[in-house]
């Protein structure tokens, strides 16, 4: 019986190894987004609004990131400058510096390590006679000795109240480029929207090439290019709200660590040599 209790722990702990290695998890999420603007149609050709068009009334700006690492998070939020802090969790290593424009797949900051990171980084303060800008990056990489989950969550919204002093035809138009991978059992989300709000007009849009989901084993890349909204009708006298948001979210859930699998073994074994010797 001993020796059945001490293979059968060996076995736990094998089975325990062996997971750990199906364990590993890797996502990023990199969605960079430049060149926000509001333009207005002339006659027939599409031009940036100057105060001509419209005016700035107010504008909120927001970004916040969080990382979650089997249990331990930070998080950050700031608004007006769109320039949050990195959040970052790992056990081991320190965060890396903070990229100016985030590369389009990773920043591979170690592959023998876990930690999960979330940072927005962002210019501009209107849409109006100038533009705004922002990266979100969300990054993990989950190995096996991180139980139970990680993620990295990070998004910005900027919220623009104008005056139209010009009524007719206007579009929020855009550069963007997108990088997503994922690796076991890691997923990566990332979503860009614009919203258009005048009484009864009402624009949401979420650009296909750059809301998407993936899992397992995917690698996403959508080069820079341009992009712009529907056209909106807009009056003068109401009050319109542009709004924009865009996040990256990255995950996996962790299966226990070999330790935990290895006293689970025991306990099981143990329990089995004791039943056997009461009904002995």
């Amino acid at each position: 019986m001993k020796t059945f209790v001490f293979l059968f722990t060996l076995f736990a702990a094998f089975v325990g190894n062996a997971i750990e290695v199906q364990a590993a998890a890797y996502g990023s999420s990199i969605l960079n987004v430049s060149n926000v603007r509001l333009q207005y149609l002339s006659g027939s050709t599409w031009v940036d609004a100057t105060s001509a068009q419209a005016t700035l009334a107010g504008s909120t700006i927001f970004s916040q990131s969080s990382a979650t690492l089997g249990g331990l998070s930070s998080s950050s939020g700031l608004t007006l400058g769109l320039n949050a802090p990195q959040s970052f969790v790992s056990p081991t290593m320190a965060a890396p510096g903070e990229p100016a424009s985030a590369p389009l797949v990773g920043l591979g900051a170690s592959a023998t390590n876990s930690y999960a990171l979330g940072d927005t980084l962002g210019t501009g303060s209107t849409i109006i006679g100038g533009s705004i800008a922002s990266s979100t990056l969300a990054e993990l990489n989950a190995l096996g000795a991180v139980s139970g989950y990680a993620n990295g969550n990070v998004g910005g919204t900027s919220i623009f109240t104008v005056n139209v002093n010009q009524a007719g035809s206007y579009r929020v138009a855009y550069t963007a480029s997108l990088g997503m991978q994922t690796t076991g059992d890691g997923y990566s989300n990332s979503e860009f929207r614009v919203q258009i709000n005048q009484g009864v007009v009402s624009i949401n849009e979420a650009v296909a090439a750059l809301n998407r989901n993936i899992s397992g084993v995917n690698t996403v890349n959508v080069a820079t290019q341009g992009f712009f909204t529907a056209a909106a009708n807009l009056s003068t006298g109401t009050i319109t709200t542009f709004t924009i948001t865009q996040n990256s979210t990255v995950g996996a859930n962790v299966v226990p660590e070999p330790s935990s699998m290895a006293i689970f073994g025991l306990m099981s074994a143990g329990s089995l040599l004791a039943w056997r010797r009461r009904r002995a």
